[in-house]
């Protein structure tokens, strides 16, 4: 098939799908321009954990060894109760002795993205709180909250995350519904190996109201996140640090030395989720990618892959459509069904470990541990985990070495 020809394009959010996204497409020799709302690009959000197919867009932007160097090698999941019976136990090793995830802290994730971009033809324009997309004979002009209008373009790509405000100007019929449930988290330092020596996620549960997660995000760090009610993550609403403290003790007691760190320096930050449902990708040539697109609870770990993967198969559906329209459809056949699946599953868990329902927390500590030693259940699970699915009865493989292969 023919590449679509040199396009003029603009991406708005300079998260890690924007980021990504402009960086391929500039590589690609398309004319791209990155619009950002704060003067100075900034991360936002806590560590997070790159899987195998996240790793791939990486080593095909050429960040995937200095990313290994800053974030810290996941070899699975551990999950236990407060009774320390075994909820999760998962092994990247299960699908090939060589694979394994990366837990990174986002910060260091987005200055790699963002020196790349800046070794890239991409122009970057900060300080532009883009307000709306007007569409005119199938060209779209960027209108910032200062009233100047940038373009036309002949693609804009939005990225601008879950809590997104142009979705919710140019798709009314989006569906994206606060979850009920959100977290604190805060990276401290872990020079006892307390967390970092087991190369593992860990997680803590009590019911589905009490929830607590360490993942070693490299440089002997780690990020410690606590599942609250969203209520209780309003700017105006106090954490309680005392008491916060007397349930983390009580729950993961070996992790003390880390709780009194985040205790004694009352730095949590606050996340809140959607759960982001498009009646589709695009509107002519405004495209949503990232979490913008598909925003979910982060019970699956998957938010950043897929990011990366809706800009990667952006770049390659522009490279095989034989104009803007047929590869907007290709990208939308190519990544519909590996994200409504990682939608619908982070959907149907998440209530299992975050909800007002203890019958979920009693139903899940009787069957998911024994899921995860199922023949049957044991690798779909950890297909899941590896970012892998394509849907519920079908998933990619690793090849010889452990790796994910992008589409070439």
């Amino acid at each position: 098939m023919s590449s679509v020809e040199t396009l003029e394009v603009g991406v708005v959010g300079c998260g890690v799908a924007g980021q990504a996204a402009a960086t391929l497409l500039a590589d690609a020799g398309h004319r791209v321009t990155v619009f950002e709302r704060f003067t100075e690009p900034r991360p936002s959000g806590a560590g997070l954990l790159l899987q195998p197919t996240g790793l791939a867009v990486l080593r095909r932007l050429g960040l995937d060894e200095q990313a290994e160097r800053l974030g810290a090698r996941i070899d699975g999941l551990l999950g236990l109760n407060h009774l320390k019976h075994t909820v999760l136990d998962l092994a990247y090793g299960d699908l090939h002795p060589a694979a394994y995830g990366l837990g990174i802290h986002r910060g260091a994730l987005f200055g790699l993205l963002h020196d790349r971009l800046k070794q890239s033809k991409a122009r970057l324009i900060t300080d532009a709180d883009v307000v709306d997309i007007v569409r005119d004979s199938g060209r779209a002009t960027v209108v910032d909250k200062a009233g100047d209008r940038h373009g036309p373009f002949d693609l804009v790509v939005v990225a601008d995350g879950a809590h997104s405000r142009l979705r919710d100007r140019l798709m009314p019929r989006a569906r994206a519904p606060l979850y009920p449930w959100g977290c604190i988290w805060a990276t401290v330092a872990d020079y006892r190996d307390i967390i970092t020596a087991p190369a593992m996620l860990q997680q803590r549960v009590r019911g589905t109201t009490t929830m607590m997660g360490l993942l070693p995000v490299g440089q002997n760090k780690v990020t410690l996140f606590w599942s609250l009610p969203v209520e209780e993550l309003e700017a105006g609403h106090l954490i309680d640090l005392e008491t916060w403290r007397f349930e983390a003790l009580d729950l993961w007691p070996e992790a003390a030395a880390l709780i009194e760190q985040v205790a004694n320096a009352d730095d949590f930050a606050r996340a809140t989720y959607r759960h982001v449902a498009l009646p589709r990708w695009n509107d002519g040539p405004v495209l949503f990618i990232g979490d913008a697109a598909h925003g979910t609870s982060p019970q699956l770990g998957q938010g950043a892959n897929l990011g990366l993967l809706d800009a990667h198969a952006l770049s390659r559906a522009l490279a095989a459509g034989d104009d803007l329209a047929a590869a907007l459809a290709l990208f939308a056949r190519r990544r519909g069904p590996p994200v409504r699946f990682y939608r619908q599953a982070s959907h149907l868990l998440t209530p299992f470990f975050q909800s007002r329902q203890p019958l979920l927390g009693l139903a899940r500590d009787a069957l998911l541990g024994v899921a995860c030693r199922a023949p049957g259940l044991r690798p779909m699970m950890t297909s899941t985990l590896a970012g892998l699915r394509r849907g519920w009865l079908s998933a990619d493989t690793l090849d010889t070495e452990g790796r994910y292969l992008l589409d070439s």
